[in-house]
């Protein structure tokens, strides 16, 4: 009896010795992607400096998610064995490595690396503590990425679950879960409007700011969505809808300088098309009254001439 007792005993503690050994290689092989890192709203920095100090005093307490894969299937990342990819609590991590902190971590597995986007920003839309722009750019950034894959993000053909790799992993802070996957037959913007609670017209304008901030150098666009630089929503709007590409605009005198100059731009190549367009009415309106003197002279085909001031007519009214 004691033997058979002592055999179990051992088979206890050899899985939570091996689920220790995993948990401490996961956390040794953390990757940050800069990439998804932009999706973290940046903190202001009295809440940095409370969080930095919550953590020295009481530690870590809220587990850091990771995607397990492999990382040959996701974009920059040059190792082909499994990695940990960070998706949440990059301020967390950052604090307790600066720190020697220990840290729990929660295993989770996606499909790819855009459902991991879609988690990331619905996971971040709710929570509380998000200003205006920063909720208005994650609900643009969501809209622009599932248009580009859509059809491929089903949340509701598939659903989540937790597994355990070993009996001591939930004690040793080491979970593994499903993200599910969702699938809808409306619109985008209609099914996100409904999601977030606001209307479709607000998704297609909040897109088109994500799509400004976008085309902004990557510090000056922490720096509006932290709110200490501050720039008026409709400028990024407007900076937004240009086809605009290759240029990061670090600061506001340059955001203005290219919106000015698309604007120039624009009105000069509207002001050379317009001649031309004038051009082709005063040919019509000449052949018009050409046309119309016609009438008082004799020996002519009425009807055809008639016929021909309705064409000419008809495509006059078309240039003006």
């Amino acid at each position: 009896m004691a033997k058979k007792y002592q055999m179990s005993f051992d088979a206890k503690t050899m899985i939570k010795d091996q689920s220790l050994l995993r948990h401490e290689d996961i956390k040794q092989h953390i990757l940050i992607l800069p990439e998804l890192a932009a999706y973290i709203p940046p903190l202001l920095p009295n809440e940095y400096n409370q969080l930095e100090e919550n953590i020295k005093q009481n530690g870590c307490r809220e587990a850091l998610l990771v995607w397990e894969t492999v990382g040959d299937q996701v974009p920059g990342v040059e190792e082909t064995s499994t990695v940990y990819i960070l998706v949440d609590g990059h301020n967390r991590y950052a604090i307790c490595q600066e720190y020697h902190v220990d840290f729990k971590v929660h295993v989770m597995n996606f499909q790819s690396i855009e459902q991991v986007r879609f988690f990331m920003i619905d996971n971040q839309l709710g929570r509380r503590n998000l200003s205006p722009e920063q909720v208005a750019y994650l609900r643009g950034l969501r809209y622009l990425h599932e248009k580009k894959e859509k059809g491929k993000y089903n949340r509701d053909e598939q659903k989540g679950h937790s597994d355990l790799y070993g009996e001591g992993d939930a004690q040793n802070g080491l979970e593994i879960s499903k993200e599910p996957v969702e699938d809808s037959q409306q619109t985008t913007a209609h099914r996100l409007g409904k999601q977030f609670n606001v209307s479709e017209k607000t998704i297609k304008r909040d897109s088109i700011y994500a799509q400004g901030l976008e085309k902004l150098a990557p510090t000056f666009r922490r720096d509006i969505l932290a709110g200490t630089t501050k720039v008026d929503k409709a400028l990024i709007q407007q900076f937004g809808q240009y086809d605009i590409s290759n240029v990061l605009i670090s600061n506001i005198a340059e955001l203005e300088d290219v919106i000015k100059q698309t604007k120039d731009r624009s009105k000069f190549n509207n002001a050379k098309k317009q001649p031309k367009k004038n051009a082709v009415g005063e040919k019509l309106r000449g052949q018009l009254r050409q046309l119309v003197e016609k009438l008082d002279g004799s020996g002519i085909d009425m009807n055809q001439v008639c016929d021909e001031i309705i064409e000419c007519a008809r495509k006059l009214k078309q240039k003006t």
